[in-house]
């Protein structure tokens, strides 16, 4: 049977110094990094080493899918992106993803993935077209929206172009700028846009290909998917409004149609009032399940200037329409939604905009710390044109927009985290009116230099443990999917059983799991939905059956990825992958960032502030580290356990640099 199936075969690298091309065997990392984040950090262990800047040519760009896209396997239209980001604080490598059609179709064109390297001396995108590429001169898209831009090169190259691509935000080097397809996708942390504006690579575009990819077991994969494989709930165009339970049927399966959890729904739906326009249940993505909480409006007016609209909002991208929502005005939805597509054609970084800066702004105003003679302009959340100006200042680094443009924790470090940090706000969240009293620092930050989100000092003690455990090892917010499941019956047992919340073994295996799950899952790689399987409108014929158990469970996974690929793979096999590779990444941060135990809980006990019992909090971080084969005071990997995940040719370079636990 042949070692390709599940994969082209191939990487394509493009050096954008010299505009010339090769290619990388997949073959060489495979099936032993699985694909995806896997595939690209071991590359990057052997070819990016330290004392490299974000915005240096040395930096690159690695985008790449895995043995999922182009299948039908559920959730498989994402690609896993790496790179030294810009974002994080300092400067580290991070990973994002990415959905639409474009995996299925980078494979479709013969490639699992795309080596961006250099730096080319003028605007260009990269072209393949049935497999070949070409650099092409971009000077004419340079300066237009993300979404115009990708439109002027469906018209170009014909329309099933699909495309990735920046907007003046990339361009102009906004730290937290994405890397977006369209109106409905988007890199939602990390600053890949910023690197490819540094490289002055304006979009990659994507034109026919082949549409099939080899499966080893095509009957197998089948049954596979048919086994989990939920029954969707048809729901191809709802009339009602988001923020309505009763007109919104999204809403019981954010909720689990519990009461008590209803406060999880209105964090997505909020009180959106969207009608007359109606809900269309659009997916992302190829392989997508369709109507996760995603919801593509068309059509909608603009209220700033005459024009139609048409995006997605869902997840925290409802914010935009939900801080509009509490406006004393009319036409609330079309001026939230008008923000939202406006944010999105510059390119701009969603999460920092409606977690961080935005509430700093509000936060700052309320406790009479003066933020608005830094704007040059009062602040008012809740006037549309104030966040049009707003986007443009940072989009284009104008005025105080140039230090926003470096995002949130740069600005606090810069003006003062004494008077712009640390400062206890309690008040109220502005999505969400008078309804959510929130209690934490004036500035909503979260680890290396990432908006908190809510999930880290504002969650009363011990909610956050286990998310502060995911948080502290990563380079980034790490709940895009490494998703601690804080609503299961055994975290609920956890909160109210267990008399020793940090002693206790709970929270480190529960961020054990959700940490080599959600690498897994960037592996394949699928979107965040796949393990949660009960969630986001997916239902069985017996409801009863144990499909997953939530984060716990890698055994899916593994027989898909089994059938798909011939390599036949059991699920502690598949789970001592994910095991590997948190490794890999942690040897990438030690030897090319010097990441130290030290710097990881300097970092986290400023984040959680008074929330933590220090001495305690010590006990937990420990037992995290020898939970994960790292030595419990350093947190560097043992000699043991290099040799039980299969990296054992690491030892070599970490014994040198005195890195072995």
């Amino acid at each position: 049977m042949s070692s390709e199936y599940g994969w082209a075969g191939k990487i394509l690298r493009v050096d954008l110094t010299t505009g010339t091309f090769s290619t990388v065997d997949t073959m060489k990392y495979v099936p032993k990094y699985v694909g995806g984040y896997g595939v690209a950090l071991r590359i990057w262990w052997e070819e990016v080493g330290p004392g490299i800047k974000a915005f240096d040519p040395e930096n690159k760009v690695i985008i790449v899918n895995g043995p999922a896209s182009g299948t039908l396997s559920p959730c498989s239209g994402r690609c896993n992106v790496i790179s030294i980001s810009p974002h994080s604080y300092p400067e580290q490598l991070t990973n994002t993803s990415i959905g639409g059609h474009f995996p299925a179709k980078l494979k479709w064109n013969g490639y699992d993935g795309i080596i961006l390297e250099g730096k080319s001396p003028e605007p260009c995108y990269l072209l393949i077209q049935d497999g070949v590429p070409q650099l092409k001169p971009a000077k004419d898209l340079w300066g237009l929206g993300l979404i115009d831009a990708q439109q002027l090169l469906r018209e170009r190259h014909g329309k099933d172009t699909e495309s990735y691509g920046i907007g003046p935000a990339g361009e102009n080097l906004v730290r937290f700028a994405i890397m977006g397809c369209g109106a409905h996708n988007a890199t939602g942390q990390g600053g890949v846009g910023a690197v490819l504006g540094s490289k002055n690579l304006k979009a990659i575009s994507l034109v026919g290909g082949k549409h099939q990819c080899r499966v080893a077991d095509v009957e197998a994969t089948i049954e596979k998917v048919k086994e989990f494989y939920p029954i969707r709930r048809k729901r191809p165009l709802i009339y009602g409004n988001l923020g309505k339970k009763e007109e919104n049927p999204w809403w019981t399966d954010w909720s689990g149609d519990k009461p008590m959890f209803d406060t999880h729904a209105y964090d997505w739906m909020g009180e959106i009032q969207n009608m007359p326009y109606p809900i269309f249940a659009k997916s992302c993505a190829t392989g997508c399940l369709g109507g996760c909480g995603f919801f593509e409006f068309r059509n909608v007016p603009t209220v700033s200037r005459i024009g139609l609209v048409t995006g997605m909002t869902g997840c925290v991208h409802t914010r935009y329409e939900q801080i509009l929502s509490h406006a004393d005005t009319d036409r609330n939805f079309e001026r939230g939604f008008e923000i939202h597509v406006l944010a999105q054609q510059l390119g701009i970084g969603h999460h920092e905009i409606v977690y961080g800066i935005v509430p700093w702004l509000q936060y700052t105003k309320e406790m009479g710390i003066d933020t608005e003679s830094l704007m040059g302009m009062p602040t008012d959340i809740l006037n549309n044109q104030w966040w049009i100006d707003l986007l443009y200042m940072i989009a284009y680094r104008k005025g105080f927009g140039d230090t926003l443009a470096e995002g949130l924790r740069r600005t606090v470090e810069k003006l003062g985290p004494e008077k712009y940090w640390y400062p206890q706000h309690e008040g109220y969240d502005p999505a969400f009116g008078t309804k959510h009293k929130r209690k934490g620092p004036v500035a909503p930050i979260g680890g290396w230099g990432y908006a908190s989100r809510g999930i880290l000092s504002e969650l009363k003690f011990p909610m956050w443990l286990p998310g502060a455990l995911n948080w502290m090892i990563d380079t980034r917010d790490p709940h895009h999917n490494k998703w601690p499941d804080w609503i299961h019956d055994d975290f609920l047992a956890y909160l109210a059983k267990d008399p020793d919340k940090y002693g206790s073994d709970f929270p480190v295996k529960w961020a054990k799991d959700s940490t080599i799950r959600g690498i897994l899952i960037d592996c394949l790689p699928v979107c965040f939905q796949f393990p949660l399987r009960k969630y986001m409108g997916w239902r069985w014929e017996n409801e009863d059956e144990i499909i997953g158990e939530g984060h716990k469970s890698t055994g899916l996974e593994a027989a898909l990825f089994s059938s798909v690929t011939g390599v036949e793979t059991s699920e502690e096999e598949y789970y001592r992958a994910g095991e590997r590779i948190n490794t890999l990444t942690r040897a990438i941060l030690l030897r090319n960032h010097d990441r130290t135990a030290k710097m990881e809980w300097d970092e986290i006990i400023r984040v959680l502030y008074d929330q933590v019992d220090p001495e305690k909090f010590e006990v937990t971080v420990a037992n995290w580290y020898e939970a994960l084969g790292w030595n419990r005071e350093t947190g560097y990997p043992t000699r043991e356990h290099l040799r039980d995940v299969g990296l054992e040719d690491l030892i070599p370079e970490l014994e040198k640099i005195g890195k072995i636990g």
